[in-house]
């Protein structure tokens, strides 16, 4: 049975037993957070003071089941209720908003993680718009975000062959661009996850898409990613640059995503495998970077304490980047291979294009790893600030680190784990060998990270040799050179105007580079006029009270509105229906 908007189930088929109990635990488990993360302390008493400890358990009994329920390929409906129930995308991505529930909290946050986690079960249409556009509400709390993000659920109530989906579609992924960029902390992972479930459904639906409404969706998804990057390379802030790093990952996954699913290039499909990839390590990764950004605005900027916690810190950025072998580059080469067999299965004049899309996306991840140096940078200090300070506990940096050392060095896992998180052909039997290899199905390139690995060690070992033997430095400190005319006079260096010891010399010309001087603007007031120009003034002050008194009034009324937006999509999607 397909419903609408590409929600697909199927009915209880012989792995029912084990399709129940992954079922029923999860929607078990999920009941428990969201009253963990509600319930006052005066009522849970002596449990209060372990409500975190209790939370991070229910969330990993919850990706264990995900994660156990994708790799059996467990699909279908619950017969006695049939409400909820898991198809190919919804356990991988489920394991996923388990990992950024775990790190959140309690809360409104942590009722809007299980409200997302139920939404990606959710077998109606209807049903996923509620769920996830609640969400949305309580990501966005007050202002304009609590009245504008609903909206973008919408295409999730009309069908998906519509002639209002494409557009709809480029809003929503706008406004979950907008949605990622301002949140703080892990939680700016949650809107990306359901605006990649609903993009990804949608697009499967319908299929290839003509030029115009797939140029639609690659312009919105380049917008979001260069605005996120933009944003990672000028703000002064940690918890906004990592935000703009994740708005950046998003823009770039939904540019992938659309050519994988709805481009007509040759050889298109194997783009899924770079979606797929996008969705393991660095998302992982870039929880540990949000995480390590919020505490370390929580702590006014005193830094990591310990070395241990460096270290782990430098681990986690380092997995989100370009570097060889880490899980950034494993999503690159899989975009230049995937855009190699595109090009060679396609016309001459979508070759151009394919090789220009290629680069433009190759570009935004090079980008995307300077902003992560500048993390670095900020994050990282020489020296660590506040020796005698107590070392902050860093379990959530140490998880989210070795987490995604194990599935950067075994990608095969992650891609036999989420293989159906993107809707193609499936991965043929995985063997010892392809644990360790990132490949595509039907196609000879293969990349095996160990070795890219063992490559960089040894080149490594051989400048090490050269300087202990030779006493060779690849990188000696540049020497002074003057004139022939001024040898032998004395050298004069400038006085010294900064006591502070700098990492890097070049920083402050970087972050001159890179932030823009607030201009500020004075709005003079005019000189008194006719009786007109009064008049005129005293009408804006009065349209701008009601304008306000009016969003005052929706942000209060806010899941009433999700209400009437999802009743009136629905039929708004019936009647365009026929």
């Amino acid at each position: 049975m397909v419903l609408s908007a590409g929600f697909v189930f199927t009915v209880l088929g012989p792995g029912s037993i084990l399709l129940s109990s992954v079922l029923c635990g999860l929607l078990l488990v999920l009941v428990a957070l969201g009253v963990f993360a509600v319930v006052p302390d005066r009522i849970l008493r002596g449990v209060a003071f372990w409500r975190a400890e209790v939370l991070a358990s229910l969330w990993a009994m919850a990706g264990v089941l995900a994660l156990t329920g994708a790799s059996f390929r467990v699909e279908g409906e619950l017969g006695w209720f049939p409400v909820f129930g898991a198809d190919g995308p919804s356990l991988p991505m489920l394991a996923i908003l388990a990992c950024v529930g775990a790190l959140v909290g309690r809360g409104r946050a942590g009722v809007a993680c299980v409200l997302a986690c139920l939404g990606v079960l959710a077998l109606s249409p209807l049903v996923f718009g509620l769920f996830t556009g609640t969400a949305l509400v309580l990501l966005a709390g007050r202002g304009k975000r609590g009245l504008c993000l609903p909206f973008a659920v919408l295409p999730a109530c009309i069908p998906a062959d519509s002639t209002l989906s494409v557009p709809l579609l480029g809003v929503m992924v706008l406004l979950i661009g907008w949605a990622v960029s301002v949140q703080r902390g892990p939680l700016a992972v949650l809107p990306a996850c359901i605006g990649l479930f609903l993009l990804g459904r949608l697009l499967a639906e319908v299929g290839e898409l003509p030029l115009f409404p797939q140029a639609v969706l690659l312009l919105c998804g380049g917008v979001v990613a260069c605005a996120g990057l933009v944003q990672a390379m000028r703000s002064p802030q940690g918890t906004s640059l990592v935000a703009g790093l994740a708005a950046g990952w998003y823009g770039m996954l939904v540019f992938a995503l659309v050519l994988a699913l709805s481009s007509p290039l040759g050889g298109a499909d194997t783009f899924r495998t770079t979606v797929i990839l996008g969705m393991g390590v660095p998302v992982v990764a870039l929880l540990g970077a949000l995480w390590l950004a919020r505490r370390w605005e929580q702590e006014e900027g005193a830094g990591l304490h310990t070395l241990s916690a460096r270290w782990l810190a430098g681990v986690v950025l380092a997995q989100c980047s370009a570097l060889p072998p880490c899980g950034g580059f494993s999503v690159l080469w899989a975009a230049l291979a995937g855009g190699n067999y595109s090009v060679e299965a396609t016309q001459p004049v979508m070759a151009l294009l394919a090789v220009v899309l290629v680069v433009f996306f190759v570009g935004l991840g090079v980008v995307f790893s300077a902003g992560l140096l500048r993390a670095a940078v900020l994050f990282l200090p020489a020296s660590g600030g506040g020796g005698e300070a107590t070392p902050a506990m860093v379990l959530p940096l140490w998880v989210c680190a070795v987490l995604a050392s194990v599935l950067s060095f075994l990608p095969g896992i992650w891609l036999f784990v989420a293989d159906h998180l993107v809707v193609g052909p499936p991965l043929p039997p995985t063997t010892w060998h392809d644990v360790t290899t990132v490949h595509f199905v039907g196609h000879v390139a293969r990349l095996t990270p160990l070795l890219v690995l063992l490559g960089v060690a040894l080149a490594l070992l051989g400048v090490g040799l050269l300087v202990r033997l030779f006493g060779f430095a690849p990188f000696a400190p540049p020497t002074r050179t003057v004139a022939v005319w001024r040898q032998g006079a004395p050298v004069w260096s400038g006085a010294e105007t900064s006591t502070e010891d700098d990492g890097l010399p070049l920083w402050s010309a970087w972050s001159n580079l890179f932030s823009t001087p607030v201009v500020a603007t004075v709005l003079r007031r005019p000189e008194r006029g006719g009786a007109l120009l009064r008049r005129g003034t005293v009408l804006w002050r009065y349209a701008r009270r009601c304008l306000f008194v009016s969003v005052g009034w929706c942000e209060a009324q806010g899941m009433v509105l999700i209400l009437v937006l999802m009743g009136v999509g629905l039929l708004a999607g019936l009647f365009v229906g026929k």
